[in-house]
């Protein structure tokens, strides 16, 4: 009898012992990747044109077309300008940085560039930023948390029908 009821509280402890949401994003997150279709489609999109311009024209129509009538320079351009959008971007994500304070402080440095907030979980359980302070005077964000774990963090930021996780 004894075993019976020691094997049905095991579960109510179990079950107790679990931090809450609020207690588990306290600590220091470091941005590790980016997940944005649009911006995906729009990089592809590039990149496909750098690979493609002036192939089926002739040098007279891309000098009408396109003002130069050496795609190969203005090849080499665009997909040095390519690069450097991605580099800074992965350079961006590399120095992202979210400190939630217990207190409802959090410290958030995106891309080098720090500034203070308060954080908070709304009533539907999506998590706000509210009153940034420094950089992004009186902006407040709202973002869905899909996953919350002692070791990773994914969050949902949708603003104007495009969404980034």
């Amino acid at each position: 009898m004894k075993k019976k009821i020691l094997l049905l509280f095991i579960p109510v402890l179990l079950f107790a012992c679990q931090r809450s949401k609020k207690d588990m994003l306290v600590r220091n997150w470091h941005a590790v990747q980016l997940f944005n279709p649009d911006l995906d489609d729009m990089l592809q999109k590039q990149q496909q044109f750098i690979d493609t311009v002036g192939k089926s024209t002739t040098s007279a129509a891309n000098d009408t077309l396109y003002g130069f009538h050496n795609m190969d320079s203005i090849k080499v351009v665009l997909q040095k300008q390519l690069d450097s959008f991605k580099q800074i971007q992965q350079q961006t994500l590399e120095n992202t940085y979210f400190n939630f304070k217990k207190n409802g402080q959090a410290i958030l440095t995106v891309g080098g560039a720090t500034d203070t907030t308060k954080w908070y979980f709304d009533d539907d359980g999506a998590w706000m930023l509210d009153e940034l302070k420094e950089k992004w005077v009186g902006t407040s964000f709202k973002m869905i948390v899909q996953h919350l774990s002692d070791t990773s963090l994914k969050l949902k930021f949708v603003e104007k029908d495009v969404s980034s996780v």
